[in-house]
């Protein structure tokens, strides 16, 4: 009976450990600063539990990420214990640290760098604008990785790096820019100031154009454009030297137009100028606008432009084209009002566009911009004259003619950025709502040129088949991969003229919010710089 409430005492005694959660160790030492050469090293750990014998396990890991270091034994224990461990070499100039727990406690192991020494055989190249090749030798003694400052315009090849001396090739792209541009390729050591290639290209004034270099004005207040050519990125301003011509619009990047808008002139004839500058010069290239002072109102027509693109260097049957210029129609835009027979008109408020002196179908009017379709009995022609009638006939602009002239249309009417596109649930696309690969996704464009069956000028597109379809070779490009195209014809419901392209997405297209789009109809392509969404 006595042995029995020993045993009893014995375990009231012990309760408390049955019950303790919370373990102590210590772990000496917690921090070591080794070499940069291999090591080898011990760590003594002691425990002291807080009560009975559940605290005495504990366990010792490297890192996560830190190859370098390695527990070679005691990675377990139970009451005092030893952890043995190794770091490898370190082969870079840098220094490094990694960490191992152990029995919960962080212990960190900082290694020095080794000594590296890195050089390259030149420090700067210069190139001319249209690019080129070039190499250098890099010395080293480390591991060393070559990086662009600029990737888009020097090009370095995969693998340009190394743990020895060895050769780095590079490429440098064409400058489609009037002014030079500087950039580096850096040789990454791990180390300060580590070894660079300054890199210099030059720039021409032949990279930036103007599609006119002046224009005659109404009297009138009216509004006119002029496009702008020069390479991708490259930055431009465009100004007016006069009070009485205002820039309205321009894009100051890349191919763009700029829109201007001349106020009523009642004085005498005077001239402006437009300078459009290139970003980083002085001077540029000029537009002059001639203005004479008011007397019989005459239209006075600028270009003859697609009204999807902006592309000015031809028309082709049935295309919907924009006319620009001055005292072409009313004051404020009127759109058209379909006739009795269902068909676009021919007249609006006053205004007439003339193809070789027929009329043409119309789609609105107002002083500055017109907009009609070019008349399908243009093929087999050369050339037509247009001319645009508002009281009195304004004298012809020949513009040549060619089968086809596809300008897709943008979602801001600019003739850039996202096009006017559908995915395949006839939702609208957009960097929000990308289409999926291998949907079908509709294009609408405009200068598609002759269908079977024929088109009619100025009807409506029925619904029911046969559908007109293009007569010549239709192929798309979706980031520069080639996609099927099921349907390339009239668009159903829609005014003749706008094209309807349904192509399905490649499946292999690298996915992104702006992928290039380009329709090909027989040897004509469509404007650059229109993109769609993919996912």
């Amino acid at each position: 009976m006595k042995t029995m409430r020993l045993f009893v005492a014995a375990l009231a005694f012990a309760a408390p450990a049955f019950g303790q959660t919370t373990c102590t160790f210590t772990v000496t030492p917690t921090a070591f600063a080794i070499g940069n050469q291999a090591f080898t090293g011990a760590d003594s750990i002691s425990v002291t539990p807080t009560g009975g014998i559940f605290c005495n396990s504990w366990s010792a890991s490297v890192g996560p990420g830190v190859t370098w270091l390695h527990i070679t034994s005691g990675s377990s224990g139970f009451g005092v214990g030893t952890v043995s461990w190794t770091a490898d070499p370190n082969p870079v100039g840098a220094d490094r640290k990694g960490a191992m727990t152990v029995a919960g406690i962080v212990v960190v192991v900082a290694q020095s760098g080794r000594g590296c020494n890195f050089s390259v055989s030149s420090t700067s190249a210069n190139y001319p604008v249209g690019g080129g090749t070039g190499a250098f030798q890099v010395t080293a003694d480390c591991s060393w990785q070559a990086s662009s400052s600029d990737q888009s315009w020097i090009q370095l090849p995969n693998g340009a790096n190394g743990a020895t001396s060895g050769t780095v090739n590079y490429t440098i792209g064409a400058n489609g820019c009037v002014t030079g541009r500087s950039g580096l390729i850096t040789i990454q050591t791990g180390l300060p100031n580590p070894p660079t290639v300054a890199i210099q290209q030059g720039g021409s004034p032949a990279n930036l154009t103007l599609s006119a270099s002046s224009a005659t004005a109404d009297s009138a207040s009216s509004n006119g454009r002029v496009l702008v050519s020069t390479g991708n990125g490259c930055g431009w301003t465009a100004a007016s030297d006069v009070s009485w011509m205002l820039i309205t619009a321009s894009a100051g990047s890349g191919n763009g137009g700029i829109t201007y808008h001349v106020l009523a002139n009642s004085l005498a004839t005077r001239t402006g100028n437009i300078h459009v500058t290139p970003a980083g010069t002085v001077g540029g290239l000029l537009f002059t606008v001639t203005q004479p002072a008011a007397g019989p109102p005459a239209p006075v027509v600028t270009a003859v432009a697609n009204a999807a693109s902006y592309a000015a260097s031809a028309v082709s049957p049935g295309e919907i084209v924009t006319i620009f210029g001055s005292n072409m129609g009313p004051a404020s835009l009127t759109l058209y009002q379909l006739t009795t027979a269902g068909s676009f008109p021919t007249s609006i408020a006053g205004t007439q566009v003339l193809f070789d002196g027929a009329a043409a179908p119309m789609i609105y009017t107002s002083q500055g911009q017109v907009s009609a379709m070019a008349p399908y009995g243009l093929a087999g022609k050369n050339s037509t004259n247009v001319q645009v009638r508002f009281g009195v006939v304004s004298a012809a602009i020949a513009m040549p003619v060619q089968p086809a002239t596809p300008g897709i249309f943008s979602l801001d009417a600019s003739g850039l950025g996202p096009g006017a596109i559908l995915n395949q649930d006839t939702s609208l696309n957009s960097g929000t709502n990308p289409a999926a690969k291998g949907s079908v996704v509709s294009i609408y464009c405009t200068g598609g040129g002759l269908t079977n069956p024929a088109t009619v000028d100025g009807s409506i597109i029925p619904s029911t088949t046969p559908l007109p379809i293009l007569t010549q070779d239709v192929s798309v490009t979706i980031g520069g991969l080639p996609a099927t195209v099921d349907y390339s014809g009239g668009a159903p419901q829609s005014v003749a003229g706008l094209t309807q392209i349904n192509v399905e997405v490649p499946s292999s297209v690298t996915p992104g919010s702006a992928v290039p789009v380009v329709v090909q109809i027989g040897t004509a392509k469509s404007q650059a710089g229109i993109t769609m969404a993919v996912r």
